[in-house]
Order: C-alpha cells, then structure tokens, then sequence
C-alpha cells in the first residue's frame, strides 16, 4: 500500500472517531416484549432436565456461511434479508451445544418482511442442521403442551415443527 492511501486512511479513522466521541447511546430498558418475556418463563417451566434456554442470540454468533462461500458472498449471505436474532435458542445445559432454535410467531408475521425472515430462519435452520420450532403468538399457554412439543421435538428427526 502507498504511503498516500495510509495517509489517508488515518486521517479518515481520525475525522470519524471524533464524530463518534459526540454519540450517545440510550437503554432500551427491556430486553424482550411483553409477549417474548411471558413465552420465555413459559418455555423455562417447560424444560426438560438438562437443558437451558438463550432468548436472542444474534444469529451470526452461532451461524457462519459454509466454506464454499467467498468472503465477498459471506457478507451478502448473512445480511440478506438479515434477521438479527433467534428469538430463542434451546441448549444443552452443561456443553450449551444448540439443540433447537424457537421462534415466536406473533401478528406481524403476516407482513411481507416477516415472512422473508421466516424463510431465511428456515432455511438457515435447515441447512446448519437446527430443529426449528415455531410457536404461534397466543394470550396465553399451556406448560403441558409446550413441554410436550419440545420432548417431542427432542425425539423427533423432523427438523421443523409448530404448535
């Protein structure tokens, strides 16, 4: 690299820095919605032993494109349509090896956008090899039958699954 271009380059890191000292950051002051907090101790009661669950786990924390992808294709691959998290990622308790990934369906999910997240989810899901698990959003449920479709689930070599 020339010595112009770091020059430049400096400078340019230098300006932005000095831009970014004048940024604040504000809480969102909850983490999860009501609804995703509500599913979330509905899911820790209904747990089999030796498992844990992880509410929003950035998907590039536990997703990286395959090999095949350069680093060019790498990037579009994991911004495209780009879903920012799992709702909820079921772990082994001891290892946190993922088990499965849970998604909440709420009323949005009707939205074009939400059904491209929920096919980039599936086929994200599908081609890493997670279980998905999709609960539809509801005023309330039932310990017993969530319980049941994750045992199920746990059982099951179907890689997709709804209540």
């Amino acid at each position: 690299m020339k010595l112009s271009g770091i020059f430049t380059k400096t400078i340019t890191l230098l300006k932005s820095d000095k831009r970014n000292k004048n940024y604040r950051y504000q809480s969102m002051e909850e983490m999860l919605s009501h609804s995703e907090h509500s599913f979330l101790r509905i899911l820790n009661e209904s747990l089999p032993r030796g498992y844990e669950i992880i509410a929003k786990v950035r998907i590039t924390d536990v997703l990286t494109p395959g090999e095949i992808f350069e680093l060019q294709n790498c990037s579009a691959a994991l911004h495209r349509h780009s879903p920012k998290h799992f709702d909820y990622i079921l772990c082994e308790k001891h290892s946190l090896a993922i088990v499965a990934v849970i998604e909440l369906d709420d009323r949005n999910h009707i939205q074009r956008e939400a059904r491209a997240r929920d096919k980039f989810i599936e086929k994200a899901c599908k081609t890493a090899g997670f279980k998905l698990l999709r609960f539809p959003y509801r005023s309330s449920y039932h310990v017993h039958i969530v319980r049941e479709i994750i045992t199920h689930s746990l059982n099951s070599p179907n890689l997709a699954q709804s209540l």
